[in-house]
């Protein structure tokens, strides 16, 4: 709703004029809220696809030394 009818304090004529403007008012740790859960969830996400791509590579029947991965772009 609020991007329905934004009030001229929301208003920013670009993003280093965001940054200043919500790091002054603000201060700089508010720019870095919310970043712990982005990387607590990264961590688990990127084991995960890490993993069921090993797991796929081995039921394909991927040879050390082959170069059958190398058209994919996974190595």
């Amino acid at each position: 709703m609020q991007l329905l009818s934004p009030s001229p304090a929301a208003v920013y004529s670009g993003m280093s004029n965001a940054i200043t403007r919500i790091s002054s008012t603000e201060g700089l740790k508010t720019l870095w809220r919310g970043v712990a859960s982005v990387i607590a969830g990264a961590g688990p996400a990127h084991a995960v696809q890490f993993g069921t791509l090993e797991a796929v590579k081995e039921m394909m029947g991927k040879r050390e030394g082959s170069a059958a991965w190398a058209s994919t772009g996974t190595f």
